[in-house]
């Protein structure tokens, strides 16, 4: 087990690539299986144990860029044109 801050601002995320793990605590804890993603809410701390076992994971936090995100296949800008420029830059082995 472990419980690591997260800084004033920022949102976070936990992956789990191995076994099962458990984010928060109480009531408030979600049970996150192997190759799943869970995106976790506000606060300024985050518990993760592994209850059923070994579970190796990533956990992910940083200030959230505050821009329109667009996506489309791989690829994801801040604008549907930016989209279409990549995906023909890609087509055209310009990429």
């Amino acid at each position: 087990a472990f419980e690591h801050e997260i800084p004033a601002g920022h949102s976070a995320f936990l992956y789990v690539f191995e076994g099962e793990a458990e984010a928060g605590s109480g009531a408030g804890a979600s049970i996150v299986s192997r190759g799943s993603l869970a995106v976790l809410g506000r606060g300024d701390a985050v518990r993760v144990t592994a209850p059923n076992g070994p579970a190796r994971v990533l956990l992910l936090a940083g200030r959230p860029l505050g821009e329109p995100i667009v996506k489309s296949g791989p690829f994801v800008m801040n604008a549907r044109e930016q989209i279409m420029e990549a995906i023909d830059d890609f087509r055209t082995g310009r990429f």
